[in-house]
């Protein structure tokens, strides 16, 4: 897949208001590198403001993204929901953003023999911001552990508590002298 996917093709819009629809997939992610994504179906729904010398983008994403419990390695399906706003200046001969940059907004400079705006980046990282830190089966209300997994994990936990209850007096000696 080519990041032309997500191509706007601005020279083509009259100016006003436009919405385009995107769908990405897994494919989507393999193309940036992203392993981890085991499943996607996310819908991108692109809002237009087009003027003579500027464009208002906004990106409203939506779908879910499969990935694997950080716990139990079980597949888990994420559901995401964002907003991006792009704004995007056109026919501009600046090649950096101003000092007095709106924080929330991207601001994009297009150069005059510029006719397609690629959102691809944009979607795949606000995508991903849009997972949970930690991804686990906690928050769902059916819960798809793999069994044979948490019980390796509880066997390794429980020898790791036995192996400390063992330690060696003369390592305790040694803590009692660092504490003084």
């Amino acid at each position: 897949m080519k990041t032309e996917y997500l191509a706007i093709e601005f020279v083509k819009l009259k100016e006003g208001k436009h919405e385009i629809d995107f769908q990405v997939d897994q494919k989507f992610f393999e193309f940036f590198g992203n392993e981890e994504v085991q499943h996607a179906d996310v819908s991108i729904l692109v809002d237009i403001e087009k003027s003579t010398n500027w464009m208002n983008l906004l990106l409203n994403i939506t779908g879910s993204i499969h990935l694997n419990c950080d716990r139990c390695l079980e597949s888990i399906g994420f559901p995401i929901k964002t907003k991006y706003r792009i704004m995007v200046k056109l026919d501009s001969l600046e090649e950096t953003p101003t000092a007095n940059e709106d924080q929330e907004t991207e601001l994009v400079y297009l150069k005059s023999n510029d006719y397609k705006l690629s959102i691809a980046q944009q979607v795949y990282e606000t995508s991903l911001l849009a997972l949970p830190m930690l991804r686990n089966c906690d928050l769902l209300e059916v819960k798809p552990c793999n069994a044979e997994m948490l019980a390796k994990l509880e066997k390794l936990q429980d020898s790791s508590s036995e192996s400390e209850e063992s330690i060696d007096p003369r390592w305790l000696k040694l803590k009692e002298i660092l504490k003084k």
